[in-house]
């Protein structure tokens, strides 16, 4: 399999600045004010280089979703659920509701091995590597969203972590499978 250096430089960049924020954030809920641009911030932001979106799979359809719960943060006190969608055995898009938010559909990083990461709307949800057999017994790591903050008196668009420290919640995903058969 060749790999592509212009999908992995990027997203392994991006896993140590996530790696790093997870030592020293907080699992507070986004600014708002950090996402509002002005004018002068969107051309700012036009003169800079933007990174390049990670390569996720592309998919037209699902066979089949399973959906799992997760508590996050220090004491597990921030419940989230994620609707996983599945094809050929892979999982290949997720859904993340959070405060009673839902994402949109993030879908799945291609060509990361250590972790499954899933990007889109500028949101990314990561977790333990996991596929279709085992995405409802494995841990979940953190939610981000990219937002324009002023750092150095420039705008520049950076990872805010949501919340992090995503356990499985075992129980919850349960209750999750039992409410889906009926």
């Amino acid at each position: 399999m060749k790999m592509n250096l212009k999908t992995i430089v990027p997203a392994l960049a991006m896993a140590g600045m996530l790696s790093a924020c997870g030592m020293t954030g907080s699992d507070s809920t986004p600014s708002t004010q950090a996402a509002a641009t002005t004018p002068a911030a969107s051309q700012q932001s036009q003169q800079q280089p933007q990174q390049a979106a990670p390569r996720t799979v592309q998919v037209d359809s699902i066979d089949s979703t399973k959906e799992v719960a997760y508590k996050c943060g220090n004491n597990g006190q921030n419940p989230l659920t994620v609707m996983y969608g599945l094809k050929d055995g892979e999982v290949v898009v997720a859904q993340v509701k959070y405060q009673n938010k839902t994402s949109p559909g993030l879908f799945r990083v291609i060509d990361n091995n250590d972790m499954n990461v899933f990007v889109g709307e500028n949101i990314t949800w990561a977790t333990d590597k996991a596929n279709a057999a085992n995405v409802d017994k494995v841990n979940g790591n953190m939610l981000t969203q990219e937002v324009m903050q002023t750092v150095n008196g420039q705008q520049m668009q950076v990872s805010q972590i949501v919340t992090r420290m995503c356990m499985l919640d075992k129980a919850g995903t349960a209750r999750l499978a039992r409410a889906a058969k009926k």
